[in-house]
């Protein structure tokens, strides 16, 4: 009856906790990023439903203010799991202007991924406050505290550009065995992990949209894996029932 026993916990314990995890090919296969809303809305902000948006009277030879994403795939490329990489990346073309400027605007990010032959497409929204600050004289205190025509205000003075992420963007799902949780980190500046920056006139300034996979290994009873656990149960009955008649 013990040797039974000690069978079955081995059996049981094969059948479920055996199950190494697999390491599988994970590709980004299509980043977009639409600009879905703004304030002030169409005519006074342009491309709304698009990639690029664009406001404001240009007085400089560049034209138009306005906020672009630039999405990384395709063509697609391998990411690795743990590892930070690049979904795409946002520019602001920060131009003088006159009339009327951006407040706000909410950015709608698609990322697919393919893991294992599997396809899933995640959705990220991104909500935006724009200021658009007043070019004081040369020498004169600027929005960001620092005097106009000095270092980050160069060229005039820097706008400040918000963005914060909604929360219920990432998603876990399942392929296999693995459960995988892609997390939109957000926008990177200078390599750092931002929720504002402030942007030079008279140039493009860009931030990096960020991501990283993340997973953990659970484990799934195959319809095979049931069967054969059954087989065992009625082995381990009908031996008993032997014992006790014979």
């Amino acid at each position: 009856m013990k040797k039974i026993i000690v069978s079955m916990t081995v059996l049981i314990s094969t059948l479920f906790f055996a199950m190494p995890a697999s390491s599988v090919a994970i590709h980004t296969t299509d980043v977009s990023g639409i600009w879905t809303a703004a304030t002030p809305g169409s005519p006074s902000v342009s491309g709304i439903g698009t990639d690029t948006i664009k406001w404001g009277v240009p007085t400089y030879r560049n034209g138009q203010s306005g906020y672009h994403f630039e999405g990384y795939a395709p063509p697609s490329f391998e990411i690795e799991e743990n590892t930070m990489f690049a979904l795409g990346k946002f520019l602001h073309f920060n131009y003088p202007i006159t009339g009327a400027s951006l407040q706000t605007a909410s950015l709608h990010v698609s990322t697919t991924l393919l893991i294992n032959g599997v396809s899933k497409t995640i959705d990220s929204v991104f909500d935006f406050e724009h200021w658009e600050t007043l070019n004081h004289p040369i020498g004169e205190i600027c929005a960001n505290g620092a005097a106009n025509g000095v270092g980050l205000n160069y060229f005039g003075c820097a706008d400040r550009v918000t963005f914060s992420r909604n929360e219920g963007a990432s998603e876990e799902f399942v392929v296999g065995n693995m459960a995988y949780y892609l997390d939109i980190s957000g926008f990177f500046y200078n390599r750092e992990l931002a929720t504002e920056f402030w942007t030079k006139e008279k140039r493009e300034n860009e931030a990096f949209l960020g991501g990283l996979i993340k997973t953990r290994t659970f484990q799934v009873t195959e319809p095979s894996t049931l069967a054969l656990f059954g087989l065992a149960l009625l082995g381990f009955g009908a031996r008993r029932r032997l014992r006790k008649c014979c």
